[in-house]
């Protein structure tokens, strides 16, 4: 383990107060920028807080710090580090008694919206749901007295409902996944996390991880111009992640590229935390991750649970117990909707959400090294992809399928659809997705665009594009002769819908 000894200054504590002026007289044509957005929707949430503290006997933002909470950003692996947190102290629940209550927030939802609130590893009961919703709902100021860039949006809203579930059911602890960034994300709120953890960085929502240039440090080796089109580098992207760091809290980080390892340690010198570099210790590789990089996420879900471990004096293990409860609980985790084998005999569904180009080609290497050798006879290679976001599509599909070619597996067929449930409009309101063009959904554009990107990149791959994923997975079932082997990647929306469609089977 690698240390770096931050200073101990204080950083400058956050102003709560709704600010003043900030209509569109103060930045006007600016509200297109996405990295302005972003630090709006961080403001709302505070200035909702400050109106739970001026209007009602509600939660303050103080009374957070009473939920012991682990706090986790990066921008891979961040929802499965949180996962293995919560598997290893389900085993200390389970061998222990302790902690009692664990609560865990992540995102995005695989199949149902209640999986994003969890407590002891289940999601809330749909009753308990419907109470906290209106509950929050309720407590949240009039939209009078809210200055209308700083309304919460669908995260923060959530986020703030976990607060009010969390601490209204009294958990022991809870592990928070930021959103997007951290700096600005609605989880960062939290005045004193018992600690915090930096999963591995990469390039992803560039737009609205920009630095603001009145942020922007002498420490940056590049300088990223102004405006709504402008890209953030591995720097900015770091800064914004290293914003949750805390003063006099332990901070800890898996190994990072060079520049984002300067920029964490500068981040947590400013805020006045010890930060420390971890890599896989020789049992946490023994067990065996599949694939291997998750052995980077459970050493640091290992060591963010060794900080809660030691301030928390309930929890009396013998030492020599510690490591082995620990490593059950890493067996024992179960990641829904990321790397996942789904049998339903005769058909072989590897199921992996990936929405950056680093997680696509974890997901292709994972899927060439579990289908290797997996038949004694030619199986048909079957490639389910979506992905209707913000984000360069193209650029994602071209890496998928140059990392598949580069691991010599060949896609037989491959089908696109959008990430709509069925025709008949009974899919839940779980899948709904607001933030894409319904014109370009009804349409079929962009899965007919990737349908021609794909053919031209595989002349041999037959191609098509199907109308829902019920119809997509239909599809896919013909090419069995009986058996076949379906990667679906892309969108969680699209990897929800198929874990739905396959398991009503």
């Amino acid at each position: 383990m690698l240390s770096n000894v931050s200073t101990a200054s204080k950083p400058a504590s956050k102003s709560w107060k709704k600010p003043a002026g900030r209509g569109t007289s103060q930045r006007g044509g600016d509200r297109g920028d996405p990295a302005l957005a972003e630090k709006d929707r961080a403001l709302g949430i505070s200035i909702y807080f400050e109106y739970y503290g001026l209007h009602t006997e509600a939660i303050k933002v103080s009374d957070l710090n009473g939920l012991s909470a682990i706090h986790v950003a990066g921008t891979k692996g961040k929802g499965g580090t949180c996962s293995f947190i919560d598997a290893i102290l389900k085993e200390y629940r389970i061998q222990t008694s302790e902690p009692a209550k664990v609560g865990l927030y992540t995102s995005p939802h695989i199949k149902q919206v209640r999986e994003r609130i969890r407590i002891n590893s289940e999601p809330i009961s749909e009753e308990l749901f419907a109470d906290y919703f209106f509950n929050s709902w309720d407590k949240i100021a009039p939209e009078d007295e809210v200055d209308p860039h700083c309304k919460l949006g669908y995260f923060g809203f959530l986020t703030l409902m976990s607060f009010d579930v969390f601490l209204g059911e009294k958990v022991t602890i809870a592990i928070y996944e930021t959103g997007v960034g951290g700096e600005y994300d609605t989880t960062n709120i939290i005045p004193q996390p018992i600690a915090t953890g930096i999963t591995s960085l990469g390039i992803d929502h560039e737009r609205t991880l920009r630095v603001p240039i009145e942020r922007r440090l002498s420490y940056f080796t590049h300088r990223t111009e102004a405006g709504a089109e402008a890209r953030a580098g591995i720097e900015e992207i770091a800064w914004h992640k290293g914003g949750i760091f805390k003063s006099g809290c332990p901070a800890f980080s898996v190994c990072q590229d060079p520049q984002a390892a300067r920029i964490l340690i500068e981040r947590a010198k400013e805020r006045g935390a010890l930060l420390s570099f971890i890599s896989p210790s020789s049992d946490i590789l023994d067990v065996n991750f599949i694939p291997s990089i998750y052995a980077n996420n459970a050493a640091l879900a290992v060591a963010l649970v060794e900080s809660f471990i030691e301030l928390n004096l309930v929890m009396k293990v013998d030492s020599a117990r510690h490591r082995d409860i620990q490593l059950l609980g890493l067996r024992s985790a179960r990641l829904s909707g990321r790397c996942q084998w789904l049998r339903k005999e005769p058909y072989n569904w590897f199921i992996d959400g990936a929405h950056t180009k680093d997680s696509l080609a974890v997901a292709a290497q994972w899927y060439a090294n579990v289908t290797k050798g997996l038949a004694d006879y030619v199986v048909p290679h079957v490639l389910i992809f979506n992905h209707q976001s913000q984000r360069d599509g193209d650029a994602l599909l071209k890496g998928l399928s140059t990392c598949l070619q580069d691991h010599r597996l060949t896609i037989d067929h491959a089908v696109f659809c959008p990430d709509i449930l069925n025709r008949e409009g009974a899919g839940r309101a779980d899948f709904v997705n607001s933030n894409v063009d319904p014109a370009a959904i009804s349409s079929l554009s962009v899965q007919y665009r990737y349908a021609k990107l794909w053919e031209d990149l595989n002349p041999t791959c037959s191609v098509g594009v199907a109308h829902t994923i019920e119809e997509a997975v239909a599809v896919a079932k013909t090419f069995g002769n009986p058996r076949m082997q379906t990667l679906v990647t892309g969108s969680f929306h699209l990897v929800g819908g198929v874990l739905v469609t396959v398991e009503a089977e």
